[in-house]
């Protein structure tokens, strides 16, 4: 399989030959995980952009800086919900900028994760939202058709896209137009505790005899992680041949690999006894910090949390000598609809996706970001960016279409069923699941 590097060359031909739309590509509505800056390749079923044919065009030239302003700063409000780590470092890239020159001032607010997109979805189309924000792109469809995101096609110079990973760049196009710019590639990969783990197998087979080993009853956890949510039980999913939609964009969770893939999982917990129920994101932080998870499945935002534990990254072992494919998420800088500054939100936003912001938030806030010149010297320094890299060649590029939103709740409440509850049966909870996904699709199909 060709690396994302070696993509980005071949394809940087057509990105300009198409207008600043790369070939199609393949991680929190409840989004992924709740606790993190995230809710991750070929193109999959699930991709919006595949099934749009086409890009607008990006204009010939740059954004052209404009000249020293002779008043006041034009101050910009930017929403993130990032923390710990990656806070601090998105925080300097902004102090940067704002010392860098007087014609612009970034007035960054950290917004909790959980009411992030209720906030958003609420407040932008009535003019009392902020000038630029920052989240994964899987609203990006739902939050389009609300009139929350400007579109930036033709505003962005084509030589500027390439710089970016292409996939990144593909999954922020919506209905033949470009929304935001990306920032930072996010997939779970497999975290383990060295001291627990020196050298964790590469397929789960092995590994969950190896976590058998090192349990502890009420006291050290073999493999620790949300499984009971749609976004991290996607990778299993995928595994045993599941797709989230099927050819027609339709839910496919009555499909046989749905009902495999929770088979599977059901068993790590009843017949393995390795996987607890009941993890929340603080409660996987808290044990693996504690020393009392041997293995956890997370994604990016967890290494900042990581404090005292001399850990390891490696991409999901194979199960059934099929390969683990996660959701990937492209977290992107966003203009709003409503702002009445977009050219100084569009200056400021190709700053913040820019190389000195991407290095520092590789470096300092562990971010696997999308600006390839700098993954690249990441990855060859890096160990845990050459995880990420790697894992992004075998992840799924998040559905980004409104459709996608109204699969996470009875997505969450079928697979959280069968895996944990004893008198379940996964292959019923999957078919209620997909009865109510349809009926939610079609009442909102309806004109209101």
């Amino acid at each position: 399989m060709r690396s994302i590097l070696s993509v980005l060359v071949s394809t940087l031909a057509l990105v300009t030959a198409c207008g600043g739309k790369p070939d199609p590509t393949p991680v929190p509505t409840p989004a992924p995980p709740t606790d993190s800056a995230a809710p991750t390749p070929p193109a999959q079923p699930t991709d919006p952009a595949a099934r749009d044919d086409g890009a607008a065009g990006v204009a010939p030239d740059a954004v052209a800086a404009p000249p020293e302003p002779t008043g006041p700063a034009t101050e910009l409000v930017l929403w993130h919900s990032y923390r710990a780590g990656e806070q601090q470092a998105f925080d300097k890239v902004v102090d940067n900028y704002n010392k860098s020159q007087k014609r612009i001032f970034i007035r960054s607010q950290a917004i909790p994760y959980d009411p992030f997109v209720d906030k958003v979805t609420i407040t932008v189309p009535r003019g009392q939202g902020p000038d630029l924000f920052i989240f994964a792109h899987n609203m990006i469809g739902n939050w389009v058709e609300k009139g929350v995101l400007e579109p930036i096609s033709g505003k962005v110079d084509a030589e500027v896209l390439k710089d970016f990973l292409p996939q990144s760049v593909k999954a922020l196009v919506y209905r033949k137009n470009l929304y935001g710019l990306p920032l930072a590639l996010k997939s779970l990969v497999m975290f383990y505790n060295k001291k627990l783990i020196p050298e964790p197998a590469a397929t789960m087979e092995e590994l969950v005899e190896q976590v058998k080993a090192v349990q502890k009853p009420d006291d050290v956890y073999g493999i620790v992680y949300q499984a009971g949510g749609l976004y991290f039980h996607s990778m299993w999913i995928h595994a045993f041949g599941g797709v989230i939609f099927d050819e027609n964009h339709k839910p496919a969770f009555d499909q046989p690999g749905h009902a495999k893939a929770l088979e599977y999982v059901r068993g790590l917990h009843f017949t393995d006894k390795v996987l607890p129920k009941g993890i929340s994101g603080f409660m996987v932080t808290s044990l693996f910090n504690e020393g009392k998870a041997a293995v956890v499945f997370n994604g990016p935002w967890f290494m900042p949390e990581i404090e005292g534990v001399d850990y390891g990254l490696r991409t999901i072992p194979t199960v059934a000598g099929q390969v683990p494919k996660p959701m990937l998420g492209i977290e992107a800088v966003f203009i709003t609809k409503t702002s009445t500054k977009k050219d100084a939100a569009l200056e400021a936003a190709l700053y913040l996706a820019g190389e000195s912001s991407a290095r520092e938030r590789m470096t300092t806030g562990k971010q696997p970001v999308t600006h390839a010149k700098v993954l690249a010297e990441g990855a060859a320094n890096d160990p845990a960016m050459k995880v990420f890299m790697q894992q992004a060649e075998n992840a799924v590029l998040m559905d980004s279409s409104p459709e996608m939103q109204l699969l996470w709740t009875p997505g969450d409440t079928a697979i959280s069923g069968g895996i944990f509850v004893e008198d379940r049966v996964p292959a019923t909870e999957l078919k209620k699941a997909q009865a109510k996904m349809l009926a939610d699709i079609e009442k909102a199909d309806k004109p209101q």
